[in-house]
């Protein structure tokens, strides 16, 4: 088969230049293997940790300068159509990189290693009155709970949950089953959190299932006529001072009802 040109200009078309840097610094990392130097590796990949501190500083001088002015209309349309990102999403990895940076210029040496691991502390980055605040006692209270290595999002949370009974917690069940709980809180007008709640205490849940149809329909003999006789009654039945018995109540029915099945089994 011969190759044409042409077919070897398509082939050798460069890829996105966005991406192609991570495919270089591939080739250049296992081009040095095994003669890499283990030192600065380390090093690189230690400060690669706090890649998001970085893209923080970068998106708050975006934001605070608006440097996105020329070419968007404001921050949030820079965050989407820029770098396809939600503005939520980069807000907080400004406000983590903030936190960290915080923790920095206290001499702290252990740092949160991700956005999920600083998120937990913002709460505790507010001055008081005084010029106090929590966030270097807090993540105090996180080291000398945890060692390095064992440090995460999940635990740091926990540990600094002021009202640990109500947070959200996850579990894990499988689609199928996540359906017909969904359906069983539907069908009881709840919201899922709270079916399980009830589930959990040992409620039973309401029942807004509408009566069997067939089960009305199977009236005695005795019963039609207790029913005719009281719907006769009550047509004529004329008001008294101003009241008037337009339909029986819950109670009379149910009291009828009862007569009429005791008539049944007397019978």
């Amino acid at each position: 088969m011969k190759i044409t040109p042409e077919f070897l200009d398509d082939w050798c078309e460069p890829l996105e230049t966005g991406y192609q840097p991570l495919l270089d610094f591939e080739l250049e990392i296992f081009r040095e293997v095994p003669h890499n130097d283990i030192g600065i590796l380390t090093q690189r990949i230690k400060r690669s940790f706090f890649d998001y501190v970085r893209q923080g500083i970068m998106l708050d001088a975006v934001r605070r300068y608006r440097l996105y002015k020329r070419d968007y209309r404001d921050f949030a349309d820079y965050c989407k159509n820029a770098l396809g990102r939600e503005h939520s999403y980069c807000k907080r990895i400004i406000q983590a990189s903030q936190i960290c940076l915080e923790l920095i210029k206290s001499k702290f040496r252990i740092l949160p290693t991700s956005v999920s691991q600083a998120l937990p502390l913002l709460k505790f980055t507010k001055v008081d009155a005084g010029g106090n605040r929590e966030l270097e006692t807090k993540w105090q209270t996180v080291l000398d709970g945890f060692p390095s290595q064992l440090i995460t999002a999940a635990k740091i949370q926990e540990l600094l949950d002021e009202n640990p009974e109500d947070r959200v917690k996850q579990i894990r069940i499988t689609g199928k089953a996540y359906q017909l709980l969904q359906k069983k809180a539907a069908a009881a007008g709840m919201a899922v959190s709270k079916y399980l709640e009830m589930l959990i205490g040992g409620i039973e849940p309401p029942d807004d299932e509408p009566p069997d149809d067939k089960e009305e329909a199977q009236l005695t003999v005795e019963k039609e006529e207790i029913c005719d006789w009281a719907e006769a009654f009550a047509n004529q039945t004329k008001p008294v001072a101003g009241f008037g018995i337009n339909k029986l109540s819950k109670c009379h029915q149910k009291a009828i009802s009862n007569r009429s099945d005791t008539l049944s089994d007397s019978s």
